[in-house]
């Protein structure tokens, strides 16, 4: 009876396995309100950024956006919210590694990007504020 019980149960529970020849799917965050695969909300989610260097203009990367900014070449230091102050190339997709696009959707407003999007994987982000 046990070894039944056993089998139906492993029977039920394979389907429901991930397969790690899968690719990953994962639906968009419902914040982001997109058509999108995957996403994020919020600035502590935002994509990992390349800038160009306030001092050298060399590019400068920024994986996480409370890490400071750190400039290789010329030992350029910048403080995290020194973000908006510096030129912004492009995010790059958490996903898959590519250039993304991004906006500002109130430029009045906010001084930094207020989305991003992946057009090789369809990845979202957006920064989550109050209209």
């Amino acid at each position: 009876m046990v070894r039944a019980l056993r089998v139906a149960a492993v029977r039920i529970a394979e389907p429901l396995r991930a397969d790690p020849d899968k690719s990953g799917f994962r639906l968009s965050s419902p914040e982001t309100s997109t058509t999108t695969l995957d996403g994020d909300v919020g600035w502590a989610s935002r994509p990992p950024a390349l800038l160009s260097c306030g001092r050298c203009g060399s590019d400068v990367s920024q994986h996480h956006p409370h890490d400071d900014i750190d400039c290789t070449r010329c030992i350029a230091e910048f403080e995290y919210d020194e973000f908006p102050e510096l030129e912004l190339q492009h995010f790059i997709c958490p996903v898959c590694g590519s250039e993304m696009e991004h906006g500002r959707r109130h430029p009045r407003v906010i001084d930094v990007p207020e989305w991003a999007t992946c057009h090789s994987c369809r990845y979202h982000w957006e920064f989550k504020h109050d209209y």
